[in-house]
């Protein structure tokens, strides 16, 4: 009674542990979330981030009531888990404010957040087959852009194909942007110098639409219809 009265600690470990939570319940009212760095320290000179790490790798060796303690204060037992839910949370807001996934690759959000970064690492570890078929699926369905280059040549194909419906030709001049402010005259010079590289899918495409691929055959052709 005399040591209880006095505060004595009977059992260590479970002081260090409600320690360790105390701290954690800290940072998170002070940082909104429970994503501890490895190397942090708290003002008291606790290691935060070792202690949190030791309840992740020791998740199976602890009481249910200190499982649903940590779950309640929103606890990160799975940290990739958690940074690719953020990842994707932000991808959404950033669709909903655009309405298109085409991340710039060094583009960082309001708060800071390195989206473009995200984005190319969704890429690189699905062409790595590093993906789970959930996450491809969620990204599909936010609007996903997979091959940049191929959105790319698609954005271009259908700025062409409006072009053509305006002004029934396909010769768009050098320095031509279309309305929304895509380089046009620049994506066509770039099909005619890499017909080589072209797919004959988009090659037929392109001659479907009536695409000029020499520009002063063209206005050869067209110099001896007006003189005929």
């Amino acid at each position: 009674q005399r040591l209880d009265d006095l505060g004595f600690v009977w059992d260590v470990l479970a002081e260090q542990w409600e320690q360790g939570f105390s701290e954690l319940a800290g940072f998170k009212d002070e940082n909104n979330h429970c994503l501890v760095t490895h190397d942090y320290k708290t003002d008291s000179g606790l290691r935060l981030g070792i202690w949190v790490q030791v309840q992740r790798r020791n998740k199976d060796q602890l009481t249910p009531e200190r499982i649903q303690r940590l779950n309640d204060l929103g606890f990160v037992w799975d940290v990739g888990a958690e940074k690719w839910e953020q990842g994707f949370s932000e991808l959404a807001y950033y669709k909903d404010t655009n309405n298109h996934c085409q991340v710039h690759a060094h583009h960082k959000t309001a708060p800071g957040y390195a989206l473009g970064v995200w984005v190319s690492h969704q890429r690189t570890a699905y062409r790595k087959n590093k993906l789970t078929q959930e996450r491809i699926q969620r990204l599909d369905e936010l609007g996903f852009v997979w091959d940049v280059l191929a959105e790319q040549w698609e954005q271009g194909f259908s700025e062409l194909a409006n072009f053509k419906d305006a002004n029934n030709h396909c010769r768009v001049t050098g320095l031509y942007k279309t309305a929304s402010g895509f380089k046009l005259g620049s994506w066509v010079s770039v099909q005619r110098k890499r017909t080589g590289q072209t797919t004959p899918e988009r090659i037929q495409r392109l001659d479907d639409l009536g695409f000029v691929w020499d520009v002063l055959a063209e206005q050869w052709e067209q110099g001896f219809s007006e003189l005929a």
